[in-house]
Protein backbone atom coordinates (compact mmCIF):
# COMPACT_ATOMS: atom_id res chain seq x y z
CA UNK A 1 0.00 0.00 0.00
CA UNK A 2 1.10 3.62 -1.12
CA UNK A 3 1.36 5.74 2.16
CA UNK A 4 3.35 8.62 0.97
CA UNK A 5 4.74 10.68 -2.16
CA UNK A 6 8.27 11.92 -2.54
CA UNK A 7 9.25 14.34 -4.79
CA UNK A 8 12.49 15.60 -6.48
CA UNK A 9 12.22 19.50 -6.83
CA UNK A 10 13.32 20.98 -9.71
CA UNK A 11 11.82 19.69 -13.02
CA UNK A 12 9.53 17.54 -11.08
CA UNK A 13 7.61 20.11 -8.69
CA UNK A 14 9.25 23.39 -9.65
CA UNK A 15 10.41 24.08 -13.62
CA UNK A 16 13.49 27.10 -13.69
CA UNK A 17 13.07 28.90 -17.13
CA UNK A 18 16.08 29.16 -18.84
CA UNK A 19 16.74 32.35 -20.51
CA UNK A 20 18.71 32.73 -24.14
CA UNK A 21 19.51 28.78 -25.35
CA UNK A 22 18.57 27.64 -22.38
CA UNK A 23 21.89 26.71 -20.90
CA UNK A 24 23.25 26.05 -17.05
CA UNK A 25 25.89 28.42 -17.40
CA UNK A 26 22.94 31.53 -18.66
CA UNK A 27 21.01 30.89 -15.42
CA UNK A 28 23.87 30.94 -13.35
CA UNK A 29 25.09 33.80 -14.92
CA UNK A 30 21.77 36.14 -13.93
CA UNK A 31 22.00 35.11 -10.36
CA UNK A 32 26.11 35.42 -10.14
CA UNK A 33 25.76 39.24 -11.64
CA UNK A 34 23.61 39.72 -9.03
CA UNK A 35 25.79 38.84 -6.18
CA UNK A 36 28.43 41.14 -7.84
CA UNK A 37 26.23 43.96 -7.30
CA UNK A 38 25.43 43.89 -4.33
CA UNK A 39 28.31 43.01 -2.86
CA UNK A 40 29.55 46.37 -4.79
CA UNK A 41 26.74 48.45 -3.30
CA UNK A 42 27.83 47.08 0.18
CA UNK A 43 30.81 49.05 -0.37
CA UNK A 44 32.99 46.25 -0.90
CA UNK A 45 36.16 46.67 -3.07
CA UNK A 46 35.91 43.65 -5.80
CA UNK A 47 39.39 43.61 -7.57
CA UNK A 48 37.73 42.62 -10.99
CA UNK A 49 35.38 43.66 -13.95
CA UNK A 50 32.17 42.40 -13.83
CA UNK A 51 32.62 39.98 -16.55
CA UNK A 52 36.05 38.76 -14.68
CA UNK A 53 34.29 37.99 -11.59
CA UNK A 54 31.31 36.01 -13.23
CA UNK A 55 33.88 34.17 -15.05
CA UNK A 56 36.03 33.13 -11.98
CA UNK A 57 32.62 32.31 -9.67
CA UNK A 58 31.31 30.17 -12.68
CA UNK A 59 34.15 28.01 -12.45
CA UNK A 60 34.19 27.38 -8.97
CA UNK A 61 30.50 26.46 -8.93
CA UNK A 62 30.60 24.16 -11.74
CA UNK A 63 33.82 22.14 -9.71
CA UNK A 64 31.93 22.05 -6.67
CA UNK A 65 28.76 21.04 -7.98
CA UNK A 66 30.86 17.95 -9.89
CA UNK A 67 32.32 17.17 -6.67
CA UNK A 68 28.76 17.33 -4.91
CA UNK A 69 27.03 14.95 -7.11
CA UNK A 70 29.76 12.88 -6.79
CA UNK A 71 29.43 12.42 -3.09
CA UNK A 72 33.00 13.99 -2.77
CA UNK A 73 31.99 17.64 -0.95
CA UNK A 74 28.54 19.49 0.49
CA UNK A 75 28.51 22.15 -1.31
CA UNK A 76 26.90 24.87 0.10
CA UNK A 77 26.09 28.46 -1.54
CA UNK A 78 27.22 30.24 1.24
CA UNK A 79 30.29 28.62 1.46
CA UNK A 80 30.78 28.89 -2.24
CA UNK A 81 30.35 32.57 -2.04
CA UNK A 82 32.54 33.04 1.16
CA UNK A 83 34.98 31.57 -0.73
CA UNK A 84 34.43 33.85 -3.97
CA UNK A 85 34.55 36.63 -2.09
CA UNK A 86 37.58 35.84 -0.03
CA UNK A 87 39.45 36.00 -3.47
CA UNK A 88 39.12 39.48 -3.32
CA UNK A 89 39.86 40.11 0.39
CA UNK A 90 36.28 40.65 1.61
CA UNK A 91 34.73 39.00 4.25
CA UNK A 92 30.53 38.64 4.72
CA UNK A 93 29.27 37.91 8.04
CA UNK A 94 26.88 34.88 8.43
CA UNK A 95 24.06 37.52 8.33
CA UNK A 96 25.78 39.35 5.28
CA UNK A 97 26.56 35.54 3.28
CA UNK A 98 23.07 35.08 3.53
CA UNK A 99 22.04 38.64 1.88
CA UNK A 100 24.15 37.73 -0.70
CA UNK A 101 22.50 34.25 -1.08
CA UNK A 102 18.96 36.05 -1.66
CA UNK A 103 20.83 39.12 -3.89
CA UNK A 104 21.86 36.21 -6.27
CA UNK A 105 18.66 34.02 -6.33
CA UNK A 106 16.41 37.25 -6.90
CA UNK A 107 17.13 37.42 -10.27
CA UNK A 108 16.19 33.80 -11.01
CA UNK A 109 13.08 33.88 -9.22
CA UNK A 110 11.01 35.49 -11.88
CA UNK A 111 11.78 32.42 -14.07
CA UNK A 112 10.33 29.83 -11.86
CA UNK A 113 6.88 28.15 -12.30
CA UNK A 114 4.95 24.75 -11.09
CA UNK A 115 5.52 21.75 -13.65
CA UNK A 116 2.01 20.95 -14.95
CA UNK A 117 -0.54 19.46 -12.85
CA UNK A 118 1.69 19.72 -10.09
CA UNK A 119 -0.83 21.55 -7.17
CA UNK A 120 -3.54 19.60 -8.52
CA UNK A 121 -1.62 16.51 -7.84
CA UNK A 122 -0.33 17.44 -4.26
CA UNK A 123 -3.97 18.48 -3.18
CA UNK A 124 -5.31 15.21 -4.51
CA UNK A 125 -2.75 13.52 -2.64
CA UNK A 126 -3.70 15.21 0.55
CA UNK A 127 -7.33 14.50 0.11
CA UNK A 128 -6.42 11.03 0.03
CA UNK A 129 -4.67 10.98 3.29
CA UNK A 130 -1.24 10.27 1.62
CA UNK A 131 1.75 11.98 3.36
CA UNK A 132 3.98 14.13 0.97
CA UNK A 133 7.53 14.65 0.59
CA UNK A 134 10.12 16.58 -1.33
CA UNK A 135 13.97 15.70 -1.06
CA UNK A 136 15.98 18.41 -3.57
CA UNK A 137 19.66 18.35 -4.23
CA UNK A 138 20.76 21.90 -3.70
CA UNK A 139 23.59 24.11 -2.66
CA UNK A 140 20.68 27.13 -1.76
CA UNK A 141 19.72 27.58 2.16
CA UNK A 142 16.08 25.34 2.05
CA UNK A 143 14.33 28.62 3.12
CA UNK A 144 14.88 30.46 -0.91
CA UNK A 145 13.38 27.21 -1.94
CA UNK A 146 10.59 27.56 0.16
CA UNK A 147 9.78 30.83 -0.64
CA UNK A 148 9.55 29.60 -4.21
CA UNK A 149 6.75 27.34 -2.99
CA UNK A 150 5.18 29.14 -0.97
CA UNK A 151 4.51 31.75 -3.75
CA UNK A 152 3.40 28.93 -6.21
CA UNK A 153 1.36 27.43 -3.39
CA UNK A 154 2.82 24.08 -3.32
CA UNK A 155 4.66 24.51 0.08
CA UNK A 156 0.87 23.94 2.13
CA UNK A 157 1.44 20.22 0.73
CA UNK A 158 4.75 19.66 1.49
CA UNK A 159 5.12 17.99 5.17
CA UNK A 160 8.53 17.34 5.13
CA UNK A 161 10.87 18.54 3.11
CA UNK A 162 15.37 18.16 2.61
CA UNK A 163 17.10 20.17 1.28
CA UNK A 164 20.98 18.67 0.52
CA UNK A 165 22.58 22.24 1.29
CA UNK A 166 21.19 21.97 4.42
CA UNK A 167 21.41 18.27 5.36
CA UNK A 168 24.85 17.62 4.23
CA UNK A 169 24.07 14.91 2.06
CA UNK A 170 22.70 14.43 -1.45
CA UNK A 171 20.93 11.81 -3.75
CA UNK A 172 21.48 9.30 -4.21
CA UNK A 173 22.95 8.60 -1.20
CA UNK A 174 20.62 5.99 0.67
CA UNK A 175 20.58 8.19 4.61
CA UNK A 176 19.06 11.67 2.52
CA UNK A 177 16.04 9.06 1.02
CA UNK A 178 16.03 7.57 4.99
CA UNK A 179 15.42 10.77 6.73
CA UNK A 180 12.79 11.73 4.79
CA UNK A 181 10.68 8.81 5.12
CA UNK A 182 11.79 8.94 8.74
CA UNK A 183 10.22 12.60 8.97
CA UNK A 184 6.94 10.99 7.31
CA UNK A 185 7.01 8.27 9.62
CA UNK A 186 7.14 5.37 6.49
CA UNK A 187 9.21 2.42 5.34
CA UNK A 188 10.36 2.25 2.06
CA UNK A 189 7.71 -0.33 0.98
CA UNK A 190 5.08 2.24 1.71
CA UNK A 191 6.18 5.17 -0.13
CA UNK A 192 7.52 6.06 -3.74
CA UNK A 193 9.55 8.64 -4.82
CA UNK A 194 9.07 10.93 -8.41
CA UNK A 195 11.84 12.39 -10.11
CA UNK A 196 13.64 13.27 -13.26
CA UNK A 197 17.15 12.19 -12.43
CA UNK A 198 17.56 8.40 -13.23
CA UNK A 199 20.75 7.68 -10.75
CA UNK A 200 19.58 10.37 -8.11
CA UNK A 201 16.33 9.79 -8.10
CA UNK A 202 15.42 6.65 -9.22
CA UNK A 203 18.50 3.90 -8.55
CA UNK A 204 18.55 5.78 -5.31
CA UNK A 205 15.31 5.09 -4.61
CA UNK A 206 15.07 1.66 -5.04
CA UNK A 207 18.55 1.02 -3.67
CA UNK A 208 16.74 1.00 -0.37
CA UNK A 209 13.54 -0.58 -1.24
CA UNK A 210 11.33 2.54 -2.53
CA UNK A 211 9.23 2.21 -5.71
CA UNK A 212 10.25 5.09 -8.31
CA UNK A 213 8.53 6.89 -10.97
CA UNK A 214 10.55 9.08 -13.70
CA UNK A 215 9.48 12.31 -14.71
CA UNK A 216 10.44 12.28 -18.80
CA UNK A 217 13.46 14.69 -18.84
CA UNK A 218 14.96 16.25 -21.72
CA UNK A 219 18.60 16.70 -20.04
CA UNK A 220 19.06 13.09 -18.22
CA UNK A 221 18.26 9.83 -20.61
CA UNK A 222 17.08 6.90 -18.45
CA UNK A 223 19.33 4.36 -20.45
CA UNK A 224 18.95 0.87 -18.74
CA UNK A 225 17.29 2.28 -15.44
CA UNK A 226 13.52 0.90 -15.07
CA UNK A 227 11.94 2.70 -12.66
CA UNK A 228 7.62 1.31 -12.07
CA UNK A 229 6.63 3.75 -13.77
CA UNK A 230 7.06 6.93 -16.60
CA UNK A 231 5.17 10.33 -16.59
CA UNK A 232 5.56 13.80 -18.76
CA UNK A 233 4.77 15.29 -16.14
CA UNK A 234 2.53 15.37 -12.84
CA UNK A 235 -1.28 15.54 -14.64
CA UNK A 236 -0.60 11.91 -15.48
CA UNK A 237 0.94 11.24 -11.69
CA UNK A 238 -2.21 9.66 -9.94
CA UNK A 239 -3.11 7.22 -13.17
CA UNK A 240 0.29 5.69 -12.16
CA UNK A 241 -0.21 5.39 -9.05
CA UNK A 242 -3.63 3.49 -9.42
CA UNK A 243 -1.69 1.41 -11.59
CA UNK A 244 1.72 0.65 -9.46
CA UNK A 245 -1.16 0.25 -6.66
Amino acid sequence: MIRAVIFDMGNTLLRFVRPGNGTWRELEDRGIRGLYRYLIEQGHSIGAQEDAFVEAMFTRLAVGWEQSTGGHVNLRAVDWIAAGAADHLVTLDEQALLAAAHAYARPLQSGVQAVAGAPEALAALRARGCRIGMISNTIWPGSLHLDDLELLGLRQYLEYTVFSGDAGVWKPSPAIFERALAGLGVGPHEAIFVGDNPREDILGAQAIGMRAIWVRSSEFALGDVQPEAIISDQTELLAALERIQ
